[in-house]
C-alpha cells in the first residue's frame, strides 16, 4: 500500500477488535510519504511483520 494512512488506521482498529486472535497481519507498503510508517509504529504491537521500501518497477521481456 502506498500512502494509505487513510485506511491503514481503520483497518488495524477492525483487525483488533476480532475476537479470533490466531491472525497474522503483514504490511507491504511501497515507501510511502504520508505518516503510514507513524501509525506501523503506533500500531505495531498487532502488526505481525511490515516491510516498507519503494516499489520496482516492472517491465514486460
Amino acid at each position: 500500500m502506498y500512502n494509505g494512512q487513510d485506511t491503514l488506521e481503520a483497518t488495524i482498529k477492525s483487525i483488533e477488535k476480532q475476537s479470533y486472535k490466531n491472525i497474522e497481519y503483514i504490511v507491504i507498503d511501497g515507501g510511502s510519504k504520508d505518516l503510514t510508517l507513524s501509525l506501523i509504529q503506533q500500531y505495531k504491537h498487532v502488526i505481525t511483520h511490515w516491510i516498507s521500501e519503494p516499489d520496482q518497477a516492472f517491465t514486460m521481456p
